[in-house]
């Protein structure tokens, strides 16, 4: 079931919103529900705060005239909702590089400039979203994501060989098959974040999914790319018995 979302501080396009989406949902009889459709950003964080989250479609206006505008709300339901897809809905046009500067990945931009269209628009977003999260679900791939200073990156587990601490303050250089770079975490945190992710020394998250080989005598770490790391004497007896013993 997918939750929808509006906030549009104009009455009465609200209720177009609202009607376009219920109206949709019926005829189409998709596994959608509108959650919740109000005028007031701080409503829809306070759904956010006391319910749970799985898969969720927001269309929100920008120009929400009060302390927080719908950039602002997005960036804030972002930060709890992750795979959220997040439509807007705006007279504001000028506005479409803020949602490249608050990181919210928008799915799509529907100006009003155009009434006409706008419910074209909506059911065209409601069924993007539909096909992108039975994309996810028959898709086996694990992916991680990673908020770098541009945009939200969502990288696939398998290709991630290593984390490892960065000369700058908070920053982590990840290690992929591909290539590497940088982005604001810990070494703490990121051992945490994936079964598949295990912190081997101080400095370094290795996935163990990668790993090639493991000296036991040297401590030292073979990754399937031939790069090799330390670990410390009761990490490496960790992953010892992680990886070989039944």
């Amino acid at each position: 079931m997918i939750d929808v979302c509006v906030c549009e501080d104009d009455t009465k396009q609200l209720n177009e919103i609202v009607n376009y989406i219920n109206n949709y949902i019926l005829i189409e009889d998709l596994e959608m529900k509108l959650r919740i459709a109000s005028k007031d950003p701080h409503e829809i964080l306070n759904y956010l705060e006391n319910n749970k989250i799985n898969k969720s479609l927001y269309f929100l206006d920008i120009d929400l005239q009060t302390d927080i505008n719908g950039i602002e709300l997005a960036a804030k339901i972002r930060e709890r909702d992750m795979t959220s897809k997040i439509v807007f809905i705006t007279t504001h046009a000028e506005l479409v590089f803020l949602t490249f500067k608050y990181q919210v990945e928008a799915l799509d931009f529907i100006l009003k400039d155009f009434p006409d269209e706008i419910q074209g628009r909506i059911t065209k977003a409601i069924d993007l979203c539909n096909e992108q999260f039975k994309k996810k679900e028959t898709d086996n791939e694990e992916y991680y994501q990673v908020k770098t200073a541009d945009h939200i990156r969502s990288i696939k587990v398998k290709d991630i060989l290593f984390f490892e601490s960065s000369s700058v303050p908070h920053k982590v250089i990840i290690h992929l098959v591909n290539g590497q770079f940088e982005f604001y975490s810990t070494i703490k945190d990121i051992a945490h974040e994936n079964k598949a992710f295990f912190r081997c020394y101080k400095s370094y998250v290795v996935n163990t999914n990668n790993i090639e080989a493991i000296n036991r005598h040297t401590r030292e770490i073979t990754m399937t790319n031939g790069e090799k790391l330390m670990s410390s004497v009761m990490a490496c007896r960790s992953l010892v018995k992680l990886k070989y013993d039944d």
